[in-house]
């Protein structure tokens, strides 16, 4: 969703693992989804609320690299501006209103004043309303010269705030301040990297215990929460050290193991992976906005049972987001065709 332009050499996360993290994020949100749509067949509620609960860990994912991605850029090139705009609108919007569009129309609603209003403010698509005002903020930010990632994570928390307040459920605002952590590396990758090098891998062993610790805890209250109602300060505790584990990964290859990752890199079966999820992360918006509207055209039509409906399910979402992108990489190429020749 984002550009990783102007890297540097050395760098916390490439363009490739970045989008294979994002490949792996959108598998664990619909992972998530199909775990809950399928609860009753499944038949073991250790296993339905595992899944259940793994899509907010994948927004942690999406949040951090975004954040990452859009930090590292504006540090290279400066405030940002029309063309930030213009990538977050062609990147993330406009292909949001193309297929929450088609989505709405195959499903019959109606195009009252209301209805209208919500699809043009994503109120139907949480991550999508999320984002859209991460950027304003970011926007807002990145144009001061001193404590950018301090406004920026005030003015999250205090949007994270008025949601909770607002009645809007867990899942809107529990991830949110992954968005500026990955921002702060972003902004700060340089002397990150230098700090990285005198404690590896000593951050991503720290980061993983901490997740021990909180994560399964926070799942697990999580799954009481839907009976009881009640939620304490676990949750966002948990998903705050699992996205300090995924900015700690970089720690976990040390300078002098470098050569041997990437000989493994070089390994067929490694690259096959790498480049399914570099795949899955690249159209993971198109997957997210379509795997839940096809699950059900798929549901309502066939019965092919639990482990049937989930990969026919599953591929009718792989090979619709996979001929989206295609269209809209079309497109896009040629609107930048056009302003060439202007």
């Amino acid at each position: 969703m984002t550009e990783n332009a102007g890297r540097s050499k050395e760098e916390l996360f490439a363009r490739q693992a970045s989008y294979s993290l994002r490949g792996i994020a959108i598998l664990m949100v619909m992972a998530s989804h199909y775990g809950e749509w399928y609860a009753s067949s499944i038949g073991i509620p250790a296993l339905t609320q595992f899944l259940t609960g793994l899509g907010r860990y994948g927004v942690d994912i999406f949040f951090v690299m975004s954040g990452y991605a859009m930090a590292k850029n504006a540090a290279a090139s400066g405030p940002p501006g029309a063309d930030f705009w213009k990538k977050r609108l062609l990147g993330t919007y406009v292909p949001y209103l193309i297929l929450s569009g088609i989505i709405e129309i195959a499903a019959g609603g109606t195009w009252t004043p209301e209805r209208v209003f919500r699809y043009l403010t994503a109120q139907d698509y949480w991550f999508i309303f999320n984002i859209m005002v991460f950027y304003l903020a970011f926007f807002a930010a990145f144009w001061l010269k001193k404590l950018r990632i301090a406004v920026l994570a005030a003015v999250i928390l205090a949007f994270s705030v008025w949601l909770r307040e607002a009645g809007r459920q867990d899942f809107w605002y529990i991830s949110n301040l992954a968005f500026p952590l990955g921002a702060a590396c972003g902004l700060y990758e340089e002397k990150l990297l230098l700090w990285k090098r005198g404690k590896e891998p000593w951050p991503a062993a720290a980061c993983t215990l901490l997740c021990i610790v909180l994560v399964p805890p926070a799942m697990r209250e999580r799954a009481l929460a839907f009976q009881t109602g009640i939620s304490s300060w676990l949750q966002p505790a948990g998903n705050m050290a699992f996205s300090l584990w995924i900015l700690s990964l970089p720690c976990l290859a040390p300078a002098g193991i470098l050569k041997e990752a990437g000989a493994l890199a070089a390994w067929r079966p490694i690259r096959v992976c790498s480049g399914v999820l570099g795949f899955l992360g690249r159209n993971s918006l198109y997957l997210y906005l379509l795997h839940a509207f096809l699950y059900y055209q798929v549901a309502g039509r066939v019965n092919p049972g639990t482990a049937g409906g989930f990969l026919a399910a599953f591929a009718a979402a792989l090979l619709a987001s996979w001929l989206f992108s295609l269209f809209w990489r079309r497109i896009t190429a040629g609107l930048r065709k056009k302003e060439r020749v202007v």
